[in-house]
């Protein structure tokens, strides 16, 4: 059987969410570099994320 390669995404910030939308969405630097860090230590291989201004 083939092995098939993966590459995991995950986008810690959303793309059109908003804090009031959800208290778990990360806005400080802090919070979305934990984030980060934390779906890299879950697997993920690229993070990508959109600048927010607190």
């Amino acid at each position: 059987m083939p092995q098939h390669k993966v590459i995991i995404t995950c986008a810690v910030t959303g793309s059109i969410h908003t804090p009031s939308m959800s208290p778990h969405l990360p806005v400080s630097a802090e919070e979305i570099a934990e984030a980060a860090i934390g779906a890299a230590e879950a697997g993920a291989a690229i993070v990508h994320l959109h600048a927010r201004n607190p």
